[in-house]
């Protein structure tokens, strides 16, 4: 059975998403803009400095410099539906697996 390194640590971080549904031309849009690709720069290795793009043009589909994704989703948009930012370093918080379940998969 696998037993992670003691060296390992989750950092869970409460994001605030509301800026999402502000207006683009608001303080609270640029400044959850803002904090959103701090949050990314911190969490995720780009690609040659390149993290996905939020946008409502790319969808998460293209790989952009962190300038770019400024502004794209300052002058774009940021997309709605997104809300666990799985391509920007947020751990997803999956229920532990039991002793049984793995066992049960492991017959299977």
């Amino acid at each position: 059975m696998y037993k992670p390194s003691s060296s390992i640590t989750f950092h869970y971080v409460v994001i605030d998403r509301s800026c999402i549904d502000a207006s683009r031309v608001s303080d609270v849009y640029e400044n959850g803009v803002e904090e959103f690709l701090q949050f990314v720069q911190q969490n995720v290795v780009g690609i040659n400095g390149r993290y996905f793009c939020p946008c409502v043009n790319f969808l998460n589909g293209r790989r952009l410099k962190i300038e770019l994704i400024r502004g794209h989703v300052l002058c774009d948009d940021f997309l709605k539906y997104y809300t666990k930012w799985i391509w920007h370093g947020e751990v997803l918080n999956l229920p532990p697996v039991s002793q049984s379940q793995q066992s049960n998969e492991q017959l299977l």
